[in-house]
C-alpha cells in the first residue's frame, strides 16, 4: 500500500510554530483596543516575506510552488522605514491639531453664540431711538421774552443737527471717536489697544467705548460698570448702527451728553459758557467744550480752566493729525487761529431772577394740562404775562416797605433771650403751617442750622434763609445763642427720628399784585419778603380787608341808585344788637357827612348804615360778581371788612372799577409751547358786565377822593398823576392795605404779621401798605403819559352844595362840581345862608343837631351783630 497522498500523519501533537511572522506586534498588548487617533505600530506596515500554518505538523513536505506565483519584493532597507515612519508622525500630529482646533473653534462659536443669545434677550428695542425724547429744560418767559426761571430734571434744549456747527462736530469725533464715520459700531483696533495698554499697566488705563457705544449706554442702559452690560453694549452698539444712520446716531449724542454744571447737550454749553447759540461757536470754543464730556467734573472751563486749556490742546492735535485722513479741507491755518485765540467765558450766573410765585402757578398748570410724565420730559416755553422788570420792582419796594416797619417798631429779629424764661407748653403733635414757640436748643455752624425745641419736638432751621436779620452773615452759633426764644412755623412735620423743617417767623409780611385792567394779565406777583418757594400771600393768604371793602358797599348803593357822591349820611354813634361799631379815631363824628367824604375819611359808622340800607346779602352777590371767592359773613361788619380775602381777589374786584365794571379772570399765562406743538390753554371764565361803565366811573371818582388832599391816602398825590384807591386797616392794626388804580394799572398790597399779631403802635393802611404801593405804581408808569379816567357818555355833572349835597344855589362861592349818573341829580337847591340856617335845615332832615369833628378814620371789625 502505498504511501498517503500528503504523507503519514502523526498522531503525536506537533511542536509549536517558530514562525515570527505570525507574533502579535509587541506594540499593543493582547486584548486592548487601540485609543483613538493612536498611530498603528511602524510593524503593522512591513510585509512579511513568508508565513505557516499554527499548527502544522512539520513533518509534511513542502508544497510544490506553482507557475503563476510571483516572488515576494525584497524587504526594504530600514532606513528608509524609519523616514517613513517619521513623516507619517508629523502628518498625525498636524491631523490631530486641525481637528482640535476644528472641535475648539466649534464650541466658542457654539459658546459665544450663547452668551450673545443670553444677554441678547430681553434687550431694549434699538428703534425707539428714532422718538429721541430727552429730559428737557421747560423755561419760563415774562411778557417781554426774559426768562424768568427753568423747570428741569437735566438742564437740556435739543438742536436739530442743522444748527449744529461743522467745526463743533469734528472737534467732538477728534475728541471721542474719530474713526466713527468708519467702523459700524464697535472699533476692534481701539479695544485691541485698549486691552493692551491696560495688561501694560494693570488697570482700565484706556477706553475703546465708541460714539454709538456710548449712545447705547446713556440711552439705553444703565451707567453700572458689569461684564454683562457691556455685553448688552456691544450687541446694541452693533443693532444701532444698522438702525440708525451715523448722523442720526451723532445727533443723539451731541443733544445728551454732560458739559458740566448740570448742563447737557451742545446747546446748553454753548449757552452756559459762552452766552450764545450753539451755531456760534468758532472753532477754538467748540475746541474747548468739545474735550469737557470725557470728566466733566474735572474738565469744566470754569472750574478747572488749566485742565481744559490740556484737553483742548489735545482736541487741536487730534484735528491736526487726522486731517489728511478725514477732513482734509480743514486748513491748518485755523487749527493753527483757534490754538492762539484767547477763549473768553461769560460771568458766572448771578441768583435767579424774581418770580418764585409765578414759577409755582406755572409747575401746577403746567402739570394740569401736559401730564406729569410730560411734565417731567419738560422741553416746554411758557409764555406768562408777568414783567420782570415791575416784579423785581415790586419785591424790593415791598422789603423796603417792610424793613421801614422794623425800624419803627424796633424789631431786631425773631430772636430773644428771656431774662426770666418760661417753660414752653407741650405740643401733641406738629403741624405745617402752624406758628410754635420754641427754644434753640444747639447750633451747626458747617450745615449753618439751628436745632429747636418746639414743644417738647425737635426741630431744625436753615440759616441761609434769614438774611433779612442775618445781613452780614453770622455764623449759626453766633446768630442763635442757646436758650433764646422764637416763633417759628413748620414747613414740614419731621419722619419717625428725624426734626421737623421749621422757619422762623421773620417780622411783618406782605403781598403785591399789579395787574393791567384792559387785558387783566397779572403784571407783578410777590408773596412775601423772602421771594423763595413756599407761601404765597397773594394768592393764599386769607386776611381782613378793613377799610378797603367798603367801595363795595358803595358801589351797589350807586347801582341801586340809592347813593350818589352827594348823599348825605350821618356820622353818629350807634349800637346793632351789643355790637358797637367805632370810626378809627373814636372820639371824633362828623354828623351829616356826603358819601364821598366819608368814603375819603373812611368813616366807618357812614359805611355800616350804607350796609344796612343796601343789605348785606346783596353786598355778598355783589362780592361774589367780582370774583371774591372766599366766605363771606352777610352781616353789617361785612362794611368794615370783618370777613377775610384774598389778595389777588380785592386787586382784581378793584380792576373792574378801573375797567369800567367789566369783570374778568386774572390771567398768568398767555400760551405754551412744547415738543408737539403748541399746548391748548384751558377756556378762561367768560368776562361778564357786573356795573354799568358810568356806574364803575362814579365808584372811581369817588375813590379819587381818597388820593386827594383830605383823604387817608393824601400822599399818593404826589405821583403827578390821576390815583383812585382806598386804604384799610382791620382791628388793632392786625393787617394794613391799600388798594388802588391808575388808568393804567391796578395794584394791591398787604402787609401783616402771618400769626395775626398786630403790626405795631400807630401802623395803618396809609402808613405802612401806601408807601410801598407808590413804589412799585410809579416804577409800572415811568415813561407813560399822564391821563386821565375815561368819563362814559352818560355821566353828568352839577354844581353842589357841600353842607347839604343840594344843588347850588346861584352865585354860590363854596359851590363844588359833583358827577352824577344821569337822572340821579338833586332836584332841590340848597337855601342861601341869608334865608335859613344849615343847622335848620340837618334838624328838619335827620333830627339832631351835625357834630363837630373833623376828622376820621380806618378801622376794621372783628364781629358783625
Amino acid at each position: 500500500m502505498g504511501a498517503p497522498l500528503f504523507g503519514v500523519v502523526s498522531m503525536r501533537r506537533p511542536p509549536r510554530a517558530t514562525a515570527t511572522c505570525l507574533r502579535r506586534p509587541a506594540g499593543r498588548p493582547r486584548g486592548r483596543r487601540r485609543p483613538f487617533l493612536e498611530p498603528r505600530p511602524a510593524a503593522d506596515y512591513v510585509r512579511p516575506r513568508s508565513c505557516s500554518l499554527r499548527r502544522v505538523s512539520h513533518a509534511l513536505p513542502p508544497m510544490p510552488r506553482s507557475r503563476t506565483t510571483k516572488p515576494l519584493r525584497p524587504r526594504k532597507p530600514i532606513a528608509k522605514v524609519e523616514k517613513r515612519r517619521g513623516r507619517s508622525r508629523v502628518w498625525v500630529w498636524l491631523k490631530r491639531l486641525v481637528i482640535v482646533g476644528v472641535v475648539l473653534g466649534l464650541l466658542g462659536l457654539g459658546g459665544l453664540a450663547g452668551v450673545f443669545w443670553y444677554y441678547g434677550r430681553d434687550l431694549p428695542d434699538v428703534a425707539s431711538l428714532r422718538s429721541y425724547e430727552p429730559p428737557q429744560t421747560t423755561r419760563v418767559l415774562d411778557r417781554h421774552g426774559e426768562t424768568i426761571g427753568e423747570i428741569f430734571r437735566e438742564r437740556r434744549t435739543v438742536v436739530e443737527m442743522e444748527r449744529v456747527p461743522r467745526v463743533l462736530v469734528l472737534c467732538v469725533l477728534a475728541a471721542e471717536d474719530a474713526d466713527f464715520y468708519q467702523h459700524e459700531g464697535l472699533d476692534y483696533p481701539g479695544i485691541v489697544r485698549a486691552v493692551l495698554r491696560d495688561l501694560k499697566e494693570g488697570r482700565a488705563a484706556q477706553g475703546a467705548s465708541t460714539i454709538t457705544q456710548q449712545v447705547v449706554k446713556l440711552l439705553l442702559l444703565s451707567p453700572e460698570r458689569t461684564l454683562s452690560r457691556k455685553i448688552r453694549e456691544l450687541i446694541l452698539a452693533r443693532r444701532v448702527e444698522q438702525e440708525l444712520t451715523k448722523d442720526e446716531i451723532l445727533h443723539l449724542y451731541l443733544n445728551h451728553i454732560n458739559f458740566g454744571h448740570g448742563r447737557y447737550g451742545v446747546q446748553e454749553a454753548a449757552q452756559y459758557y459762552f452766552g450764545k447759540d450753539v451755531e456760534e461757536l468758532t472753532l477754538a470754543e467748540a475746541s474747548l467744550i468739545a474735550g469737557v464730556p470725557q470728566a466733566p467734573a474735572r474738565l469744566s472751563p470754569r472750574s478747572h480752566p488749566e485742565a481744559a486749556r490740556r484737553r483742548q490742546a489735545f482736541v487741536l492735535r487730534q484735528l491736526e493729525e487726522k486731517r489728511a485722513e478725514y477732513w482734509p479741507d480743514l486748513a491748518l491755518e485755523d487749527i493753527e487761529a483757534a490754538r492762539e485765540e484767547e477763549v473768553t467765558l461769560i460771568e458766572r450766573e448771578g441768583p435767579e431772577p424774581e418770580g418764585a410765585e409765578i414759577m409755582a402757578l406755572v409747575r401746577r398748570e403746567l402739570r394740569d394740562q401736559v401730564g406729569e410724565e410730560a411734565y417731567r420730559r419738560g422741553g416746554f416755553t411758557v409764555h406768562t404775562t408777568l414783567d420782570l422788570e415791575l416784579q423785581e420792582a415790586g419785591r424790593e419796594a415791598l422789603r423796603d416797605g417792610l424793613e421801614a416797619v422794623d425800624r419803627r417798631q424796633r424789631y431786631r429779629g425773631p430772636l430773644r433771650v428771656p431774662r426770666r424764661p418760661r417753660e414752653l407748653e407741650p405740643v401733641e403733635a406738629l403741624r405745617s403751617g402752624r406758628v410754635y414757640r420754641a427754644e434753640v436748643t444747639g447750633t451747626d455752624d458747617e450745615t449753618g442750622t439751628i436745632h429747636l425745641d418746639v414743644g417738647g419736638h425737635a426741630a431744625v432751621v436753615d440759616l441761609a434763609d434769614l438774611t433779612r436779620y442775618n445781613p452780614e452773615g453770622l455764623a449759626a452759633s453766633a446768630f442763635a445763642p442757646v436758650g433764646s426764644r422764637a416763633r417759628v412755623s413748620i414747613l414740614r412735620a419731621g419722619e419717625e427720628g428725624e426734626p421737623a423743617e421749621a422757619k422762623l417767623e421773620l417780622g411783618p409780611q406782605g403781598a403785591l399784585v399789579v395787574i393791567d385792567p384792559r387785558s387783566r394779565d397779572v403784571l407783578a406777583l410777590v408773596g412775601g419778603y423772602e421771594g423763595g418757594p413756599g407761601f404765597d400771600r397773594s394768592r393764599q393768604a386769607v386776611r381782613q380787608p378793613g377799610s378797603t371793602f367798603k367801595p363795595l358797599v358803595y358801589a351797589l348803593g350807586v347801582q341801586q341808585r340809592r347813593f350818589t357822591p352827594a348823599t348825605l349820611m350821618i356820622d353818629a354813634p350807634a349800637v346793632y344788637d351789643r355790637w358797637r361799631p367805632q370810626n378809627y379815631e373814636t372820639w371824633r363824628h362828623e354828623g351829616a357827612v356826603r358819601l364821598r367824604e366819608a368814603l375819603a375819611r373812611s368813616i366807618n359808622l357812614v359805611a355800616v348804615r350804607a350796609i344796612e340800607e343796601v343789605g348785606p346779602d346783596r353786598v355778598v352777590e355783589l362780592a361774589r360778581q367780582l370774583g371774591i371767592a372766599t366766605d363771606l359773613d352777610p352781616g353789617l361788619g361785612l362794611a368794615l371788612g370783618a370777613s377775610g380775602v384774598r389778595p389777588i381777589e380785592l386787586t382784581n374786584a378793584y380792576a373792574t372799577f378801573a375797567a369800567g365794571g367789566r369783570w374778568a379772570a386774572p390771567r398768568f399765562i398767555t400760551r405754551i409751547e412744547g415738543p408737539a406743538g403748541e399746548v391748548e390753554l384751558p377756556e378762561r371764565e367768560a368776562p361778564r358786565d357786573v356795573l354799568t361803565p358810568e356806574e364803575a366811573y362814579v365808584v372811581t371818582s369817588m375813590l379819587e377822593s381818597v388820593a386827594s388832599e383830605g383823604g387817608t391816602a393824601r400822599r399818593a398825590a404826589r405821583l403827578g398823576r390821576p390815583v383812585a384807591g382806598k386804604t384799610g386797616t382791620s382791628n388793632e392794626a392786625r393787617d394794613a392795605w391799600f388798594m388802588g388804580y391808575t388808568p393804567n394799572v391796578v395794584a394791591g398790597v398787604w402787609v401783616g404779621f402771618d400769626d395775626r399779631r398786630p403790626i405795631g403802635r400807630r401802623e395803618s393802611g396809609g402808613r405802612t401798605a401806601l408807601p410801598i404801593w407808590m413804589d412799585v405804581v410809579a416804577a409800572a408808569e415811568e415813561g407813560e403819559p399822564v391821563i386821565e379816567f375815561p368819563r362814559p357818555s352818560g355821566i353828568v355833572t352839577a354844581e353842589i352844595d357841600p353842607a347839604s349835597g343840594l344843588l347850588a344855589y346861584e352865585g354860590q362861592e363854596d359851590a363844588i362840581e359833583e358827577v352824577f349818573l344821569e337822572g340821579t341829580v338833586p332836584t332841590e337847591t340848597a337855601r342861601p345862608p341869608d334865608v335859613a340856617d344849615p343847622s335848620t335845615f340837618l334838624m328838619e332832615q335827620f333830627g339832631g343837631a351835625p357834630g363837630t369833628d373833623e376828622d376820621g378814620g380806618d378801622e376794621g371789625a372783628e364781629a358783625s351783630p
